[in-house]
């Protein structure tokens, strides 16, 4: 699925969707949510944090739903660890999820950590990450 010019990602339409929530923005942050779901529909955190703002903008029925969901995923990730990949990590790292492709690569290197592929990748990313 093709994404959207305004993607934000993962972790930036969290942190956007909590300010929004903060300052009483619930529609925005209900919006935002949504499209986090859209994108990243295993997203637990997105979920718990939909059904709270559902919640005080007493659409019950809806929090209830989005509550459902976490817990359905939260269940399932207790019994499945998240799949781990190169791949995977620089699908993130594309899309700009860049912690969560750092985090990767660390997961793949506690497994192998002679791996110098990982390592150079890991380097490169670094190198990209900071500000000129």
């Amino acid at each position: 699925m093709p994404k959207p010019v305004n993607w934000r990602g993962v972790s930036e339409g969290m942190a956007a969707a909590i300010a929004a929530a903060r300052n009483d923005k619930l529609e925005t942050a209900e919006i935002i949510l949504r499209d986090v779901l859209e994108f990243a529909p295993a997203e637990m955190r997105a979920w718990k944090l939909l059904a709270r703002i559902q919640r005080k903008r007493g659409d019950i029925d809806a929090g209830i739903a989005s509550a459902t969901r976490a817990l359905q995923l939260q269940a399932l990730s207790k019994f499945h660890e998240p799949a781990v990949s190169v791949t995977l990590a620089r699908l993130f790292f594309e899309q700009g999820e860049h912690d969560e492709a750092l985090q990767m690569l660390d997961q793949l290197l506690a497994r192998d950590p002679d791996n110098t592929v990982l390592k150079e990748l890991k380097i490169q990313w670094r190198s990209m990450e900071t500000p000129a």
